[in-house]
């Protein structure tokens, strides 16, 4: 039963983050022909502050109470998962507020000082409100995955987007009229409603589901409010200061990258515009696919717990060797997906502005950067935060250097070398400590060589599918569209037919048969 609720939390988050990802698409296709690379470059200074504080609050809370509710779940004593909740949320949301009156206090600082344009000061002013609400959400979120019950985070996810949009669209006109920054701000304001919804509806389902649970009164196993806090502390502090640590210096990174295009010659409008296009465009179109290892990640946490609580062990490495697996399938086939289309995907999304030679550059980093993203939710899940955060440091620090050193002569090439490099580095010293942890072999023939293939495959395939479509005159984007299906199928195909995913495996991981593990 474990298991497929393990899976099938992955498989709902995985669906909701595909409806939320094209919601976010529409968003900011719209977006970027609304206000420009400059404008787009602009919101993203936003970004490392936002990550920075956002992260650094809710990262640690929500894993914190995810695993301590699975655990609490799976000794059967429902008496303290609202418990939990509640003192989670009670430290977060005073954190929260903490925070934003520091910054509320800082505000020009901030903006003339460390992001060096007083055009994202309004931004920043309208991001306030948001932290205790996104704090807040984060313990309830905590609580659901707690349960595997995904589906409210899901719900929810899909109602801030489309919060967000519709906001957008409604007020685009008159703030446009204002200037960029402005434009910039109402992308801001944007996200700020949409955080309030999604913390509306979580906040509706948890009361609903509190009233249906008041009818067990066992108290077994009681834990005080003392102690509660004590653990969350105790877990949520290190993740914590893990994502404080790498926010600062993933702000640092990306702060400092229009900075250095401007030291190898750009002016400074051309340098926001090149940062937006990087940050605000093709990372997005990159990272789209990751929706499924960030689903994976997530369900990794608290059903790693689960099972370790119970000393299922054979579960867990079935659970984290799928995971893998899994990872490197998407991993190979998008990157040549990728390397095969990025003229015609970038200038269907954004036709102005030429994405295709830098969408083609960052399709390189597309495994590790999936890769990366599994093996923290399986680190989490283990309890490993402090070896993930000695990891990741490493990971920034060469990132850093590749910014510093190689931006001013080699553009964002030299951005995307240390990227590949940084991520790589990180992904062998993570899966080091997962195999060294569990006692998991590695399994190098159905992680990598079978994925390989077919991603040599569909590498030397793909454009032969596109020329198959193009013959029917159907255009651009319709030839595209058509084309992408086609290449999902074929290489679903592929991966069936090489073995890299078996029939049974697939029944087992969707939960129609029972694994013995």
């Amino acid at each position: 039963m474990a298991k497929k609720s393990f899976v099938n939390g992955a498989i709902i988050l995985m669906l909701s983050g595909f409806v939320v990802r094209i919601l976010g698409f529409v968003y900011r296709i719209y977006l970027s022909n609304l206000i420009g690379a400059e404008g787009m470059g602009l919101f993203q200074l936003i970004t490392p502050v936002y990550s920075l504080v956002i992260l650094t609050l809710t990262s640690g809370v929500s894993i914190a109470v995810s695993k301590m509710v699975a655990a609490e779940s799976a000794k059967n004593h429902p008496v303290n998962l609202r418990r939990i909740t509640g003192c989670a949320a009670a430290v977060v949301i005073s954190s929260g507020i903490a925070v934003s009156v520091f910054i509320f206090l800082n505000l020009e600082f901030i903006s003339k000082f460390i992001l060096k344009d007083a055009r994202t000061y309004v931004s920043l002013l309208l991001l306030i409100p948001c932290i205790p609400v996104i704090a807040a959400a984060s313990a309830l979120k905590g609580y659901f995955y707690g349960i595997q019950d995904v589906s409210p985070t899901a719900v929810s996810q899909i109602v801030e987007q489309m919060v967000r949009i519709g906001l957008v669209m409604a007020m685009a006109a008159h703030f446009v009229k204002l200037g960029l920054e402005y434009a910039s701000a109402l992308a801001t304001l944007g996200m700020a409603l949409g955080e309030i919804a999604n913390l509306a509806v979580l906040y509706i389902v948890y009361k609903a589901k509190r009233k249906r649970d008041t009818a067990d009164k066992s108290r077994t196993g009681f834990m005080r409010k003392r102690h509660i806090f004590k653990e969350i502390i105790g877990i949520s502090v290190p993740v914590s200061f893990n994502r404080c640590i790498t926010s600062i210096m993933s702000a640092v990174e990306l702060i400092l990258i229009p900075r250095r295009l401007l030291a190898g010659g750009l002016d400074y409008q051309s340098s926001i515009e090149e940062y937006g296009r990087l940050t605000g465009m093709v990372t997005p179109l990159i990272y789209f696919p990751s929706l499924v290892t960030l689903s994976l990640a997530t369900t990794l946490v608290p059903a790693i717990s689960e099972a370790v609580s119970l000393k299922r062990f054979k579960a867990v490495n079935y659970r984290i060797s799928k995971s893998i697996q899994v990872t490197f399938i998407i991993g190979f086939i998008c990157t040549a997906l990728f390397i095969n289309f990025p003229n015609e995907i970038g200038n269907i999304l954004y036709r102005r502005e030429n994405i295709g030679p830098m969408l083609y550059l960052l399709a390189f980093t597309c495994i590790f950067t999936y890769l990366q993203q599994t093996l923290l939710g399986i680190m989490n899940g283990l309890g490993k935060q402090g070896v993930s955060l000695r990891n990741s440091v490493i990971g920034y620090a060469i990132r850093i250097g590749f910014v510093y050193y190689c931006i001013p002569s080699y553009g964002i090439r030299g951005y995307v070398w240390g990227l590949i490099l940084s991520s790589g580095c990180v992904c062998i010293l993570n899966l080091y400590t997962v195999i060294k942890t569990t006692g998991m072999i590695l399994d190098f023939r159905n992680w990598i060589v079978k994925p390989g293939l077919v991603g040599i495959a569909m590498l030397l395939s793909g454009r032969y599918l596109y020329g198959f479509l193009n013959v029917f005159n159907l255009g651009n984007s319709w030839t595209l569209v058509l084309a992408l299906i086609l290449y999902a199928a074929v290489s679903l195909a592929f991966m069936e037919g090489i073995g890299a995913l078996e029939k049974n495996e697939i029944k087992r991981l969707i939960g129609i048969k029972r694994s013995r593990n």
